[in-house]
């Protein structure tokens, strides 16, 4: 059993303790929003009814995730801290320089960032050697995959540790080479939704369409076979006789008016009852619910 630290209690910080919790790990969560720790356990109650945890497991599971009420009484109670914080570079170097002065040089340090470089959020440390790219998807007490990555100054000690950890509880680890902004999954998939902005755009379709397509065709089909094994699979000549024709009128866009428009009438989504699409009350935990149901449904063995 490793004892984790996560500094965030947000979105990923607390499904990241649910995951370590299921593998059977100690969780102390800190976050300086008394609000969102306050609503804590109600959340992660709530995740882990979601995936189907049975009752008389609940309560041994959130006995193993505690909340500190600052960040010195978490960093006296862990062996790894996991920041979890806003995608933010100055929040980032905040936690970071302020976790530096509570713990030893070799407490290694995992940041959840998913699309910043982690070169740069290791900017300012003290010993950034320690800083692991550790990349959970959410929700992470269901998506089997976490991606590990190196800054330019990591140690790969750190980063072997970490994988080592990660393939313990049952993940799926993958490890880059090397630092790239929006490690793999991020990567690919904000290439698809610059596509689908761009069909937008252009009047081709309306964004629920977009979301049909995709959940009864490449959705059904990347569950099972990845777009390289595909790839060979129809034929290397094929794939790049599709790419000559096609890769000429895919967005190449660093602007996105279909989503600027929305945006600037306070449509944010979700949280504001609408968006690319209308959020009428309790379609969010709709979705949440529909999200985890489905993703455990389509896991295979690879």
């Amino acid at each position: 059993m490793t004892r984790f630290g996560i500094i965030g209690g947000g979105l990923m910080g607390h499904g990241i303790a649910v995951a370590l919790a299921q593998a059977g790990h100690r969780i102390v969560v800190y976050d300086a929003d008394p609000v969102t720790l306050a609503s804590l356990d109600e959340r992660i109650v709530r995740a882990l009814e979601r995936c189907d945890t049975p009752p008389g497991d609940v309560g041994m599971m959130t006995a193993r995730i505690t909340a500190a009420k600052t960040l010195a009484d978490l960093v006296l109670r862990v062996d790894v801290v996991i920041e979890a914080v806003p995608e933010r570079l100055d929040v980032k170097h905040q936690v970071l320089a302020a976790l530096e002065e509570k713990i030893p040089a070799v407490m290694p340090v995992w940041s959840n960032t998913s699309v910043l470089s982690l070169t740069e959020v290791a900017k300012d440390m003290r010993h950034p050697q320690r800083l692991v790219g550790v990349h959970w998807w959410n929700p992470p007490y269901v998506i089997p995959l976490v991606e590990v990555a190196p800054g330019a100054e990591t140690d790969h000690r750190f980063v072997q540790e970490a994988c080592d950890m990660l393939d313990g509880m049952g993940k799926t680890t993958v490890r880059l080479h090397r630092d790239v902004r929006g490690f793999i999954g991020n990567r690919l998939q904000f290439a698809l939704v610059r596509e689908a902005l761009h069909l937008l755009e252009q009047g081709v379709c309306d964004p629920g369409t977009i979301d049909t397509v995709m959940r009864t065709s490449l959705g059904l089909r990347w569950s099972a076979v990845g777009p390289m094994e595909n790839a060979d699979f129809i034929g290397l000549d094929l794939t790049r006789d599709i790419l000559d024709s096609l890769a000429p009128h895919l967005s190449v866009a660093v602007t996105f008016p279909a989503l600027d428009k929305p945006l600037s009438a306070g449509h944010r989504g979700r949280a504001s009852g609408g968006g690319l699409l209308a959020w009428p009350a309790g379609q969010g935990e709709e979705v949440a619910e529909r999200l985890d149901s489905g993703i455990r449904r389509n896991l295979v063995e690879p």
